[in-house]
């Protein structure tokens, strides 16, 4: 006689290969994005994806460690891009590598304006997710921007502007046309997000900048 095979526990997921843990990330991603971290639960989610609420306590543990993985998931993806553009542009001149990287920093906000939209919410005030996520994303991000610059101030061919004004100056002039996409649609009929308006403004975005942070010297002024 053969055996019977072994039933499964109630409530136990089957297989872990059988569960799209990627997707289950991304969706994870714009439902915190557009319903903040109150107002998301495993199981809400769970029924968003498709999959039993226990699947999600299995591979996830809590909703806060979903919320970590599915911001590793995207904000590694972004540091990996800049990582790259920093090799690759290494050896340029310290004031077009800055132009670079801001331009990829437009790319990356509008491929991903959920990451934007839960920094936002999260680093308003201090808690033990904010300082999660500048440690562990956020602080990685800004580095490369803080340390070109820097070595352009010591120069002498940027203007001597304190980091913390500099750095929420630029991220928060490229990423704002993203993160209120919607308000830029009402109020401009403009698709933040069609390929011709991304590079738009990373061309305004460049021009106004660096119009206003040379050094009178590198802009040719007496």
């Amino acid at each position: 006689m053969d055996e019977k095979p072994n039933k499964r526990k109630p409530g136990r997921p089957s297989e872990k290969q059988g569960v799209n843990l990627d997707g289950i990330l991304r969706t994870a991603l714009k439902s915190f994005a557009k319903n903040g971290f109150r107002g998301v639960s495993l199981n809400s989610l769970a029924k968003e994806v498709g999959v039993a609420d226990s699947n999600l306590h299995y591979h996830f543990g809590s909703k806060e460690e979903l919320w970590k993985s599915a911001l590793n998931l995207v904000g590694g993806e972004i540091i990996k891009e800049l990582d790259n553009l920093s090799r690759l542009i290494k050896d340029l001149d310290g004031i077009q590598q800055m132009k670079l990287f801001n331009k990829q920093i437009v790319y990356v906000s509008a491929r991903y304006p959920e990451f934007q939209q839960i920094v936002v919410q999260e680093v308003f005030s201090k808690s033990d997710r904010s300082k999660w996520l500048i440690e562990n994303l956020l602080g990685r991000i800004y580095h490369y921007m803080d340390t070109v610059r820097i070595e352009e101030q010591k120069k002498g061919r940027i203007k001597e502007i304190p980091s913390p004004n500099m750095t929420s100056f630029v991220i928060g002039s490229i990423t704002t046309l993203f993160s209120r996409s919607y308000q830029m649609e009402t109020l401009y009929n403009l698709n933040p997000f069609d390929e011709k308006e991304v590079e738009r403004h990373a061309d305004i975005i460049n021009d106004l900048l660096f119009n206003g942070m040379l050094a009178r010297d590198e802009k040719g002024e007496d």
